[in-house]
């Protein structure tokens, strides 16, 4: 005989439990289908008759219309008549798509359809007459009855069509009858036997299950008491090791951050060491530059005094010229009154030699007066380059000192500048060191922090496998509680 594990057993009781669900689900789902689809073919067969009464109302709307027009003649009353009209082919149409299931609706639509077009004929041809010839004329189609015995032909065929409806609607509610009265007896009688039916099988199997598990309960306790006991021990080691890692991989990201920082401030010095050097660079040359400026200056200030001595010579020249002129004028007014006497010693004939000698006397008088002005001015110009030679002589000097002063500077900052130099180089090498004590110290807190991680899982899986150990022992006992065996 065949010993059935818990799981196959527990499993056959779902699988019995099920399959008396399933069925009662299936039956239930096809009482309940039957009684949709008896529903549906229930509005179904109301739509049908309704399409027919519609048919045979819009018929009628469409003789009140066309009696109304017949009477009166107005185009108002043919408003129901055309209303009519509209409703009754719509409502064929209907018929036609709703019926196209059955046959023998469709065998009378077939006669019906021509009958409605006959009507309709008719009323249109009865409104023509009114039109064109008048009430009587149109009155005696009426009288011949036509219109009459069309439309009770309609309504014999219409009366067919819904007792043909009504034969099927008391077919449907028979079936929607018989589909509840299934539908109640599977709740009344199914349920509750298949709940008999799952409580004994679950009995069986549970007293099956509990006879199965005592054993293993007893067995599963013992285990789980030794299990317990060793990962707690394993436990409270790996705790205070991952205490001792802890502590070391602090003590490590402490001196890390001393390297760091002191790599920082190499760094920094570094930097500016090297920006010192790059201004002491700039100074160096700045002085070099300030030096050849000086000696342009000096060059300059001695050419512009060579020029200022040069003009104060030729202004006394100037002046000496001015006082030949002068005294050229004066000759000239003496000998321009010597003519003027003479000419009037001459009478007539001296009249045109005085108007000569008196505009040589204005010209002399002019030049004297212009003489005097231009020795004015060349004075102040005299003076004036007098003062710019002094002025050149003391720049000259003030120059040369600075041109003195400009290369002991430029000589101090180059040797400043070679020293920077050295101590930037310097600093870049202390640097350079940091950064691979860094380096060092990255890979050693590296190293620690992953000894460190390790620890902790070793610790946390410790932990974890001292909980499941717990909890088996706790499980083991819960289970003998359940079953009766503790």
């Amino acid at each position: 005989m065949m010993k059935w594990t818990v799981g196959t057993k527990t499993a056959g009781g779902y699988a019995l439990a099920l399959l008396v669900i399933l069925v009662l689900g299936l039956l239930s789902y096809r009482n309940t289908k039957d009684l949709i689809e008896g529903t549906n073919l229930r509005a179904h067969t109301f739509e049908v008759l309704g399409r027919l009464g519609n048919l045979i109302s819009a018929l009628q709307d469409a003789e009140t219309g066309q009696r109304g027009y017949l009477l009166v003649g107005e185009e108002s009353y043919l408003e129901p008549y055309n209303e009519g009209i509209a409703s009754a082919n719509k409502a064929l149409q209907d018929l036609r798509a709703l019926t196209s299931d059955n046959p023998a609706q469709q065998n009378r639509l077939a006669v019906l359809e021509p009958l409605v077009a006959d009507k309709l004929d008719e009323l249109q041809k009865t409104i023509d007459l009114r039109n064109n010839k008048g009430l009587d004329a149109a009155l005696s189609v009426v009288r011949t009855n036509r219109g009459k015995n069309e439309m009770d032909d309609i309504r014999k065929i219409v009366s067919d069509m819904r007792a043909e409806e009504d034969r099927l609607l008391n077919a449907r509610d028979k079936l929607e009858s018989d589909g509840a009265r299934s539908t109640i007896a599977v709740v009344l009688y199914g349920i509750p036997i298949a709940v008999v039916f799952v409580i004994l099988v679950g009995y069986v199997i549970t007293k099956s299950i509990t006879f199965q598990l005592k054993g293993s309960i007893s067995q599963l306790a013992s285990t789980s008491s030794q299990i317990l006991a060793t990962t707690s021990q394993a436990a409270a080691g790996a705790a205070e090791t991952a205490t001792a890692v802890s502590q070391t991989t602090a003590t490590v990201e402490e001196v890390k951050q001393t390297a760091q920082l002191a790599s920082q401030k190499a760094k920094n010095v570094s930097e500016n060491a090297q920006k010192a050097a790059q201004i002491s660079m700039t100074g160096r040359k700045a002085a070099e530059d300030a030096v050849r400026l000086m000696k342009d200056i000096q060059d300059k200030m001695e050419s512009i005094a060579e020029r200022v001595v040069l003009l104060s010579e030729q202004g006394l020249a100037i002046g000496e010229i001015i006082v030949s002129v002068n005294d050229l004028a004066e000759q000239s007014g003496i000998l321009a009154v010597n003519a003027a006497i003479e000419a009037n010693k001459a009478g007539e004939y001296g009249k045109g030699f005085s108007v000569v000698a008196q505009e040589i006397r204005n010209l002399a008088e002019q030049s004297k007066q212009a003489t005097a002005q231009v020795r004015t001015i060349l004075s102040e110009i005299q003076k004036s380059t007098s003062a710019a030679v002094l002025a050149a002589e003391q720049g000259a000097k003030t120059v040369e000192t600075g041109v003195a002063q400009s290369s002991e500077a430029g000589e101090s900052i180059r040797l400043l500048a070679d020293s920077i130099a050295e101590a930037a180089q310097s600093s870049i090498q202390i640097a350079a060191s940091s950064q691979q004590q860094m380096v060092g110290m990255d890979q050693v807190a590296l190293a620690m922090e992953s000894i460190k991680e390790a620890s902790q899982q070793n610790a946390a899986g410790t932990k974890q496998a001292e909980a499941v150990a717990q909890d088996l022992h706790e499980i083991g006992r819960h289970l003998g509680n359940m079953i009766g065996a503790g």
